[in-house]
């Protein structure tokens, strides 16, 4: 069985890809390091090196340079994910674990449903608390991110006020995307619990409750 790990960003992911990884036989796939090394050469234009650096290359959704580094950057996400839809469609049965981004969704329905098909799509759910943290710390350091359509300035607004105003609808589009593709949503307590045991139930096949 090959697993897709989706949600927010920082939500525990990488951490969980890791664990199954290193406990459970599963080959990792990090979809941020494959997107940032697609972009090798559009980072090294200005300097920029590293996942932490794209960021930096992309910009805020009003910076003049957004639409286009946007462009690419969902381009070389969806390019990432049809070669990993490719690999499990090739090799089915050496169990992988997808570590996907947290902008996995505006990668195409084609992809969400084909990695739906593939395998068992996992949704680390956010708590309220988890999101009312994830929205300070973003107003405090805003880090640019794929925004789709949820970016809506309004009229004579400053830029910092639409970020603040439109982050948490960002937020709410996401879980619901994030639910609509998952097959099991693990709460943010499960996940986040030390000695958690569903890691160890759904590697091994068995249906969880979330």
């Amino acid at each position: 069985m090959h697993i897709s790990l989706i949600g927010m960003s920082n939500i525990g992911k990488s951490h969980w890809a890791r664990r199954l990884a290193a406990e459970s036989g599963y080959e990792r796939v990090d979809c941020d390091t494959l997107v940032e090394k697609m972009l090798g050469d559009e980072l090294a234009k200005l300097g920029y090196k590293g996942i932490h650096d794209v960021a930096k290359w992309m910009g805020q959704p009003f910076d003049p340079q957004y639409p286009d580094t946007s462009r690419k950057y969902l381009a070389c996400e969806r390019a990432v994910m049809l070669n990993i839809i490719e690999r499990l469609r090739s090799d089915p049965y050496k169990p992988l674990v997808i570590d996907t981004t947290g902008s996995v969704i505006y990668s195409g329905e084609d992809v969400t449903e084909q990695l739906k098909a593939l395998t068992r799509v996992v949704y680390f759910c956010a708590s309220e608390r988890h999101v009312a943290k994830l929205f300070e710390r973003y107003i405090a350091n805003p880090k640019p991110v794929i925004w789709g359509d949820s970016f809506q300035p309004l009229p004579g607004e400053v830029p910092a006020e639409t970020l603040k105003r439109c982050y948490p609808n960002l937020l709410a589009y996401r879980a619901e995307r994030y639910g609509a593709m998952a097959h099991i949503g693990v709460s943010f307590e499960q996940h986040k619990a030390p000695h958690t045991t569903w890691i160890k139930l759904m590697a091994e096949g068995q249906q969880i409750t979330a």
